[in-house]
């Protein structure tokens, strides 16, 4: 029997299933910047930019902490991610290939191995996979292997290769939007979304089926009240 074309557009939007994944405290059990910065010294790349930028990150910390200025979380994740971005700049793009991808070895043995057979689950069920985070696209494209469709993330160079002027650190109320202008026809009801943090909230409450990953406190109060699916 023939398939009539309004049919053939049902089918289409059914098959369009998609999970969700962060990156940070999530697939990575580990906070990307202390994560990178001891990686960095351990590669010799140390000078006197790096000296400079770690004891600024260290310092904003402490700020944070102390909570001077009303500094929050996500503002100072996105400043120091920044300021990462300021070291990748200011070595060669070999030299910064070969920083990443042994950057991407040492990070293996710190993969969340539930999270890694999930991928393969949600795969396995129909789901396009998506890494989505605030780190640099250059650094998570290592991680497409592990069995990812697409790879979200911050953009540090234009198609040039010159440094953007404007970077804009994919975070908070900023990770739906970005999934919207790269799935302008995705359906939150078909959407399963993976997270650690509280502040993942904008996307999580979105999405059909919420997963928290390892959460933070906050969080993990939030998933007890609303039964979300909590995976340690």
């Amino acid at each position: 029997m023939k398939v009539k074309p309004r049919h053939l557009v049902v089918i289409y939007f059914r098959q369009m299933k998609y999970a969700i994944y962060d990156f940070d405290g999530t697939l990575l059990q580990a906070q990307t910047v202390p994560f990178i910065l001891s990686q960095w010294e351990k590669s010799g790349l140390v000078s006197s930019l790096y000296k400079k930028t770690k004891r600024a990150i260290q310092l904003k910390y402490v700020m944070y902490r102390l909570k001077i200025f009303g500094l929050k979380r996500e503002a100072f994740r996105a400043w120091a991610m920044i300021q990462v971005g300021s070291l990748f700049s200011s070595i060669s793009l070999n030299e910064l290939t070969k920083f990443l991808d042994a950057l991407y070895q040492s990070s293996l043995p710190k993969l969340h191995k539930k999270v890694l057979k999930q991928i393969k689950l949600d795969k396995q069920a129909g789901f396009t996979t998506i890494l989505l985070s605030g780190n640099y696209d250059m650094f998570l494209e290592r991680y497409r292997i592990h069995g990812f469709d697409y790879i979200i993330g911050t953009s540090l160079f234009n198609e040039d290769g010159r440094q953007r002027k404007t970077i804009e650190i994919v975070i908070s109320e900023k990770k739906p939007t970005e999934i919207l202008r790269v799935f302008p026809t995705i359906r939150w009801e078909q959407t399963k979304a993976y997270a650690d943090s509280i502040y993942d909230l904008p996307l999580l409450s979105l999405v059909k089926e919420p997963i928290c990953v390892t959460p933070d406190g906050r969080l993990k109060k939030h998933a007890q009240i609303h039964n979300w699916k909590v995976i340690n």
